[in-house]
């Protein structure tokens, strides 16, 4: 005996009486079989519902073979009578979005012969993907000509085709698609194979907001919130902006302007930064005591190692060296002679724990060891 599968026939049931039919032990809890659920289970892109059966929480919901699967923490005897119970802000919140990515969908097949290649529904976002592309225009007459599809508040409609009637139907599908087709209606809009449920009128979505875009798969895929998941992500941007310009003592409106104006201005103290820099290491090469090899900077990145140990090389001839600390221990960059520069890069590593190389008049990378004992190497190596 199959699972009546109330969720097909109601999207909007939130509890249900039904009968264990089968429960057996698995690895991850227990898998219970029932008459008839409201449970739906993962399949379409869209994750199960989760909730609980008299009390017990049901943590997937799967179909294998037909045959449908509450999975839970403690078992049920056949025969006994139960009482399910749906997350049903989760469940409504999913069907907002899944019928929108039906809008979105149909939209664009109308509109510019694209197919819905891939769809993933989850309690964050709604992805999915089309084997085209679109411009930045087109996206946002298809976001505005969606969301009118909503203000519309169209009616949605689910049914099996009765027999002979389903060849008759132009109809969206995924290839390969097999056993009895469920059809999703959504008026002058769309209609799709679908499994999942919807809500009963486009009005019940309430916005559709496209996030970004990428290409995927030599085509599109579009990131979009919907109903209950877009009013969370606008609000969670809302105070993002409001703590920006709170700090840049911005108004609202004006937070982008502000922080343009914050990465202009941090812009000009980057180029003031490296011209000081520079300045300062043309002073530390001319003070450099030339009976050493090391000049050990409080700071820098691997362009200015390179500098400061050619400028060195440069100065005072012979293999020079300059690091700074990091994480592991210090970078560094040698410069000098090839021959003489191959016996001190070889010396090096004999001694400290080294990563790099490098070929012709440079050698670079990391030394992971204590900075004090990087120090008193160089220190006390009077080699060339």
């Amino acid at each position: 005996m199959k699972t009546g599968k109330l969720f097909e026939t109601d999207a909007y049931i939130k509890r249900f009486k039904a009968a264990v039919l089968s429960c057996e032990a698995d690895e991850r809890g227990y898998k219970t079989v029932l008459d008839k659920t409201a449970f739906f289970p993962e399949g379409g892109g869209q994750p199960s519902d989760i909730g609980n059966v008299s009390g017990v929480e049901v943590f997937d919901v799967q179909i294998q073979n037909g045959e449908i699967f509450h999975f839970t923490r403690s078992p049920f005897k056949p025969g006994e009578e139960v009482t399910g119970e749906i997350d049903f802000d989760r469940r409504f919140n999913f069907m907002q979005n899944h019928t929108a990515e039906h809008i979105v969908s149909g939209l664009v097949f109308k509109k510019y012969g694209f197919n819905n290649i891939g769809f993933h529904l989850n309690e964050n976002e709604v992805t999915f993907d089309f084997d085209g592309f679109f411009t930045p225009e087109q996206l946002t007459e298809l976001e505005t000509e969606a969301n009118r599809r909503v203000w519309l508040n169209l009616p949605v409609t689910c049914f099996y085709p009765e027999a002979g009637e389903l060849e008759k139907i132009a109809y969206r599908a995924k290839s390969g698609i097999t056993g009895d087709i469920r059809l999703v209606k959504i008026e002058d809009t769309d209609i799709c194979a679908c499994c999942a449920p919807h809500v009963k009128r486009t009005g019940e979505i309430g916005a559709i907001k496209f996030l970004s875009t990428e290409k995927q798969h030599g085509g599109t895929r579009i990131f979009m919130k919907c109903g209950a998941f877009a009013l969370l992500d606008y609000r969670e941007k809302t105070e993002d902006i409001k703590t920006v310009c709170a700090a840049l003592s911005a108004k609202t409106g004006e937070a982008a302007k502000a922080v343009l104006s914050l990465a202009a201005r941090y812009e000009e103290e980057k180029q003031r930064s490296k011209t000081l820099k520079s300045q300062m290491l043309k002073y530390e090469i001319k003070l450099f005591d030339k009976s050493k090899q090391a000049l050990f900077l409080e700071e820098a990145d691997i362009a200015e190692l390179q500098a400061a140990a050619d400028g060195l090389h440069k100065a005072y001839g012979g293999v020079r060296i300059a690091l700074a600390q990091n994480a592991a221990g210090a970078a560094f960059v040698m410069c000098g002679g090839e021959e003489e520069l191959s016996l001190r890069f070889a010396d090096l590593k004999s001694a400290l724990p080294v990563k790099g190389g490098g070929r012709g008049n440079i050698r670079q990378g990391s030394i992971t060891a204590p900075l004090s004992e990087i120090k008193d190497y160089f220190k006390t190596s009077e080699k060339l």
